[in-house]
């Protein structure tokens, strides 16, 4: 009797047959009205070592999730120069697992560069640095969940919309932080799309609305100042009509100011939830602490 070959992967008996995989489903037209918002989900203090830390998600089915988190102040190397101001630095990074197709690399990329550089400038304004002389505040935000695709020359709404998220999601992370600030920055879009009967604008799109998107405009806001950090543009849009009056553009700045003041009152209860909570913290410890000195006295 001859012995079977143990080095030899034998097929199966049966006939097979290849496996089929169908493409994925379009995602369903938006439902939302054009001045609708998405909900927003804000956490604080989900990242034990940092000073502050943040999550950030849009509600389904177009979902955006990331987290921020904050370090510092800490004092600068003595090899850095004397500086009166805080250095604030912020690095976004998306996930490898974070986009639609291939999975990103570890390594920052131009996008990821330039995004970063945006959101440094949206938050600087808003901190006062002049009360940390020579400290470093670095942000660090990494994207879980992004929205469409966010390759340099595609969607590059998606890419508006994680920097929107970044600039919210950190400055709530600073509040966390208990870093001193002028105003919190939240951050809203707006965009002017082309249908059958003209142009409309369009409060918090998303690139998978499928959206014909003429521009869109990203703001960082700051609501009690009535100051804008950061203005991020994308396509063509008139700043004044033929008869002189304001275009679409300044429609689409209100908008998209619009959008943010809404994301600021979500970014308010979040705060508010955190210092309620330790408060709490704090008059439990005084009362532990007086229970303590009553048994020894």
């Amino acid at each position: 009797m001859a012995l079977p070959d143990r080095r030899r992967i034998n097929g199966p008996p049966g006939a097979t047959a290849p496996p089929v995989f169908f493409s994925q489903r379009p995602p369903p037209p938006r439902l939302r009205a054009p001045d609708g918002l998405r909900k927003i989900f804000i956490k604080t203090s989900l990242t034990p070592p940092a000073t502050g830390s943040a999550f950030f998600e849009l509600s389904a089915p177009n979902t955006l999730k990331l987290s921020a988190s904050v370090y510092g102040p800490r004092p600068l190397p003595p090899s850095a120069g004397f500086s009166p101001h805080a250095r604030i630095t912020a690095e976004l990074k998306f996930a490898p697992f974070s986009t639609e197709g291939n999975r990103r690399g570890y390594v920052r990329d131009a996008l990821e560069r330039d995004l970063s550089a945006q959101l440094q400038i949206a938050l600087a304004s808003s901190v006062k640095t002049a009360a940390y002389p020579k400290s470093g505040i670095d942000v660090f935000v990494t994207v879980l969940d992004c929205e469409g695709s966010i390759e340099e020359g595609g969607e590059w709404l998606g890419c508006m919309q994680a920097l929107a998220g970044a600039i919210t999601c950190s400055s709530t992370a600073i509040a966390d932080a208990g870093i001193e600030c002028v105003d919190l920055v939240s951050a809203g879009i707006a965009a002017a799309v082309e249908k059958e009967s003209g142009i409309e604008l369009v409060m918090d799109p998303s690139p998978l609305d499928r959206y014909d998107i003429k521009a869109a405009v990203l703001v960082g806001y700051m609501a009690g100042r009535d100051e804008l950090t950061l203005m991020w543009t994308k396509g063509d849009l008139e700043i004044v009509d033929e008869t002189g009056k304001s275009g679409e553009f300044e429609n689409v700045v209100d908008k998209a100011v619009g959008v943010a003041t809404q994301m600021r009152a979500v970014l308010n209860e979040a705060v508010k939830e955190r210092v309620v909570i330790g408060l709490e913290a704090v008059e439990k410890t005084a009362e532990k602490r007086k229970t303590v000195d009553e048994m020894n006295g």
